[in-house]
């Protein structure tokens, strides 16, 4: 070490608030890994009464999940997080650069948020399976037929891919593959998804397992 040098300071924890089997907090698990972003995840017991607790409140006055809190900077609600992520880990950018991909990104994220999640979060809650499913049929269809040919859902690995892989993990673990299995093109989007290899190894690996879910915890926590 040269007379002059410094110690370089251990990287600052990056928490996590959320619970595994909230979509949103998925997302950011997957993205965090895919861009290398160490997270130290913190339940936030959604089924509780007392939700948005004290903890939440102290650091999201809005109580929004899922909630990043590195140093004095906070970060809450899903708009917000992966976006600060995908900045955060750095590499290669996931907001697409043409018009069209953009707009593509967009319309399945928004189709995402406002159709798939609340029914997906609705089967990992043990709620009646089939009229969630029902709602769901046209929707992966259109996806199905959108990915064909395609390894993403835009040109380039996108936001709307996390956006997805977070939907069709939570149904997997629900045990409703077969809305899966029934669609080549989806199907073979998620395979490839769970394998794929970013700069920092398989992303896949870091999302919550069924075990997590129903015990209301996360493996890796701290």
């Amino acid at each position: 070490m040269g007379l002059f040098s410094r110690k370089k300071k251990p990287a600052e924890k990056v928490r996590l608030l959320g619970h595994p089997g909230h979509a949103d907090t998925c997302k950011s698990l997957y993205l965090g890994a895919e861009k290398g972003v160490q997270l130290d995840p913190e339940l936030i017991d959604i089924r509780s009464e007392q939700y948005p607790d004290e903890t939440l409140r102290s650091v999201s006055p809005f109580g929004k999940l899922p909630c990043l809190v590195e140093g004095e900077v906070v970060t809450s609600g899903i708009a917000a997080v992966l976006p600060y992520l995908d900045v955060r880990g750095g590499g290669q950018p996931l907001t697409p650069r043409k018009a069209q991909h953009l707009g593509t990104q967009n319309y399945w994220i928004e189709v995402g948020a406002q159709q798939v999640q609340p029914r997906i979060e609705a089967l990992v809650d043990g709620q009646p399976a089939e009229e969630a499913k029902d709602g769901l049929q046209k929707i992966f269809d259109g996806m199905d037929a959108h990915l064909q040919g395609k390894e993403c859902i835009v040109g380039a690995f996108s936001f709307a891919d996390v956006h997805w892989v977070a939907y069709l993990h939570l149904l997997h673990v629900a045990g409703q593959n077969s809305l899966i299995d029934e669609r080549p093109n989806l199907k073979a989007w998620f395979e490839h998804m769970k394998v794929r290899k970013g700069s920092h190894g398989i992303a896949y690996t870091a999302m919550p397992s069924a075990a997590d879910i129903q015990r209301g915890g996360f493996a890796n926590a701290a």
